[in-house]
């Protein structure tokens, strides 16, 4: 699995380039950790290319989520297909962390 980082005006991206699955959460969790690390108030995980994520990862987004919060900032998902966006859903985490249809959208 691959993670693209990136500074794109007021806010760090992370592309993930696909599915996370338990083996890759530790990675997916040291990336995000950057990411927040960097200092920007909002932080975007860009999902485009994932078809599917595991209960691990979506707990790390929590987690970031929490400590974003804490600070100010803001934890948003991007680009998440039907299947990852109706488990975010189902999970009411769609109404804790920013969802939105891409990037560009995330940084209004």
């Amino acid at each position: 699995m691959t993670f693209i980082k990136e500074t794109l005006d007021q806010a760090q991206v992370v592309k993930v380039t696909s599915s996370i699955f338990f083996d890759a959460v530790q990675d997916f969790d040291a990336v995000i950790q950057e990411a927040e690390d960097a200092g920007k108030k909002k932080v975007i995980i860009d999902l485009t290319g994932v078809e599917m994520i595991c209960s691990s990862a979506i707990t790390t987004l929590v987690k970031h989520h929490m400590s974003l919060q804490s600070k100010g900032g803001k934890l948003f998902v991007a680009g998440c297909n039907a299947s990852v966006k109706k488990i975010l859903q189902l999970l009411g985490l769609d109404k804790l962390i920013g969802v939105a249809d891409s990037v560009e959208a995330a940084l209004k």
